[in-house]
């Protein structure tokens, strides 16, 4: 337990490193490339991020040579293995972008040379890619919704450098106002990826470089607006895909209902019944999503669920927690509808019972007297559970009921390990069953 909680926290101060390595990137991401078109050095407190920068990328290096990806802390990899890996994988690109090339690209001389070794510093905008998977687990969002937040991320960025390009192959008077100058680069890169186009910046058509520039612009336009309008199909598709399942579940009853002329009332009752599952289960259950999960898992969930409904039960006052924990898996969750009986006086019953929502009506032998109403918390049928004996009277749903069974042979199951408790429930059924008698 101690070891999980330490990997927990060593996982958190990872995720929220990740995320100021991102920070620091986007930061290059914007100004190298700035920097290498209106061609300046950093100065003043650009010089210092840039400097933080490297420092921060080369402390990521050392990092990483120490300790696994978030989503790996768990898998007992030793350090001479994180290392070799991380040699195998990332090493290259992160010290690159470590490498400050920004303040030696007035002496290169050559713009291409220059290009080339800045583009080095932006391998780190690789990195935050390779952040998605983690962060889509770490925050718990849908997958389309990370998606697409990582694509208008990246879209930005290169919006950013496309309106740079436009600067740089149009031959604008950068010097003369620079940020009045990268705003209209924007603008016509804006006009033109999204495809509105006013026609009242246009490239030079005798200049084969602009005419290409702009196709370029304009190709990527168009198969970014496809991708998003595929991607927000598709995240509308599967952002309820329970709800829609749902949906197609009551659609089918409905339809084999009306194929077999059923009564309108009755039609009636099974919709509401439907309404009611999904307003309070979403569609889920329990039994099914317990059975999907491993063992240790299953156990905690259980526990996490139901402890509360077995802890206000007498006859489990003072039981051995690991034997509660064997219960609470066998627990069933089942819902009833109005009126519907639950338990009817004189059946055989195995079955002992726990009212999560909702409350019950405890009646007489012929149903017309209501002897007492049993509410949310409170739970009813232990004698037939732990003796097999016939109901003593009938149970009926005051209106929606979400409960929980528990039957006879997986009880028993349970207590046979442990004698003692068996003894004790065996000596309070009978003196349960001997008190009505008299």
């Amino acid at each position: 337990m101690g070891q999980t909680v330490h990997n927990n926290k060593i996982s958190d101060f990872i995720f929220g490193w990740d995320i100021w390595l991102s920070v620091l990137a986007t930061y290059l991401a914007i100004e190298v490339p700035f920097q290498l078109v209106v061609r300046h050095q950093p100065a003043g407190i650009f010089l210092f991020l840039n400097v933080l920068t490297s420092c921060v990328f080369i402390v990521d290096i050392v990092l990483r040579f120490r300790q696994p990806p978030p989503h790996h802390m768990h898998a007992g990899h030793s350090r001479q293995t994180i290392a070799l890996n991380y040699m195998k994988s990332w090493f290259i690109f992160d010290l690159l972008a470590a490498i400050p090339f920004e303040f030696f690209f007035n002496s290169v001389g050559h713009f291409g040379i220059a290009l080339l070794l800045c583009a080095f510093r932006l391998l780190k905008i690789l990195r935050v890619m390779s952040f998605q998977s983690t962060w889509e687990f770490k925050i718990k969002l849908n997958h389309g919704v990370v998606r697409l937040i990582f694509f208008f991320y990246f879209l930005a960025l290169f919006m950013h450098w496309l309106a740079l390009g436009w600067m740089r192959i149009t031959l604008m008077d950068i010097h003369s106002n620079t940020l009045h100058v990268y705003i209209l680069a924007l603008y016509w890169c804006t006009s033109t990826v999204t495809t509105i186009g006013y026609g009242d910046m246009i490239p030079n058509k005798n200049r084969t470089i602009e005419v290409a520039f702009t196709i370029f612009a304009q190709l990527t336009g168009a198969g970014s607006f496809g991708y998003i309008i595929a991607n927000i199909a598709t995240l509308l598709t599967n952002i309820d895909i329970v709800k829609t399942r749902h949906h197609e579940r009551v659609d089918r009853v409905d339809n084999y209902m009306k194929s077999k002329k059923m009564p309108k009332d009755l039609m009636d009752r099974v919709h509401h019944y439907y309404h009611y599952l999904w307003s309070t289960r979403r569609g889920y259950d329990d039994a099914v999503v317990l059975a999907e999960l491993p063992e240790s898992f299953r156990y905690e969930f259980a526990l996490f669920l139901n402890k509360n409904i077995i802890e206000k039960v007498p006859m489990f006052k003072d039981a051995d927690p690991s034997m509660i924990k064997e219960i609470l898996v066998y627990l069933k969750p089942c819902l009833f509808a109005p009126g519907d009986a639950i338990c009817t006086f004189g059946e055989i019953g195995d079955e002992m019972y726990f009212i999560n929502k909702g409350a019950v009506e405890v009646l007489s032998k012929d149903g017309q007297h209501v002897y007492a109403t049993i509410k949310e918390g409170g739970f009813f049928g232990e004698i037939a559970l732990l003796l097999k004996q016939p109901r003593n009277a009938t149970i009926r749903a005051v209106g929606y009921c979400d409960l929980y069974s528990l039957d006879k042979s997986s009880f028993d199951k349970v207590i046979s390990d442990y004698p003692d408790f068996e003894k004790h429930i065996q000596k309070m059924a009978l003196e349960r069953m001997n008190k009505q008698a008299g």
